[in-house]
């Protein structure tokens, strides 16, 4: 289930968001303020920040960039809520990180489809990229939607033409890509929750579970072939990855194989 946190000073409106929302499933905690909000992340892990602008003690932009400025927060989705109607006002907003802005009043509608969202998007990049959905979904192509999208598009380029370099590193990444390292895993951490290395070790692994399945090398050289030097350090990295050893990967695609041949011959 995920968790919203809402910071808004208004207590009514506070009260409307949470209902509105733990209605749609989430779980919603609110605080009155930007330091209680800071204290309640520091404290759990919330999946979206929904934020008033105008709050006492520590304001919504102030949050906002205090999040967007910790490596370890920064890819949590903000939503930044105001009164405010000057483009420079909603601008100032957007500069902080938010991932989007509303001016009140709104419809309360259009905040939980916004939520609804962002949420469903970094969800979507998120499993395409943690190598924890099925065989059959690693390989589909990506339909590219969006500016983190096409990012995602640009990185994957680089990481699968270099697949079997054991040399790869993220500086080779954010020079082909046109990135700072930073923004890389600001970036991979906000849409995958992973850091730059494991999410090329994980891109190398669902590599070798695809070429695993397809039984035409030894274990040794998918290892080669997927930028692993030593099989040993591919043996136990793939075993966290997917439970279970090449081999017994190896052995339950064979089983797979040969059931559907008997069953087809039936």
């Amino acid at each position: 289930m995920f968790k919203i946190l809402i910071a808004e000073d208004d207590r009514e409106l506070r009260q409307l968001f949470q209902h509105v929302l733990t209605k749609n499933g989430y779980t919603v905690v609110g605080v009155s303020n930007g330091e209680e909000a800071l204290r309640a992340i520091d404290a759990s892990y919330y999946d979206m920040i929904i934020s008033d602008i105008m709050m006492p003690e520590m304001d919504g932009l102030t949050l906002c960039r205090k999040i967007k400025q910790n490596v370890n927060l920064n890819h949590i989705p903000v939503i930044l809520l105001t009164a405010k109607t000057r483009e420079e006002d909603n601008l100032e907003g957007l500069e902080t990180g938010a991932d989007a802005y509303m001016t009140k009043p709104f419809h309360i509608e259009i905040l939980r489809k916004t939520a609804a969202n962002l949420i469903r998007s970094r969800e979507r990049l998120r499993n395409t990229y943690t190598g924890q959905q099925t065989q059959g979904d690693k390989i589909q192509p990506i339909e590219v939607q969006s500016p983190d999208d096409k990012l995602m598009e640009r990185i994957m380029r680089v990481i699968n033409e270099n697949l079997s370099n054991p040399n790869l590193t993220v500086e080779m990444i954010t020079t082909e890509v046109g990135i700072s390292r930073v923004h890389l895993h600001r970036k991979l951490k906000e849409l995958t929750n992973q850091t730059t290395r494991d999410f090329i070790r994980n891109i190398r692994l669902k590599q070798a579970a695809e070429l695993l399945s397809k039984k035409r090398y030894t274990i040794a050289e998918v290892a080669d072939l997927t930028g692993f030097t030593n099989p040993n350090n591919f043996s136990t990295a793939f075993k966290d990855l997917y439970g279970m050893s090449p081999s017994m990967y190896m052995e339950q695609h064979l089983k797979q194989d040969k059931n559907k041949e008997e069953a087809v011959s039936k």
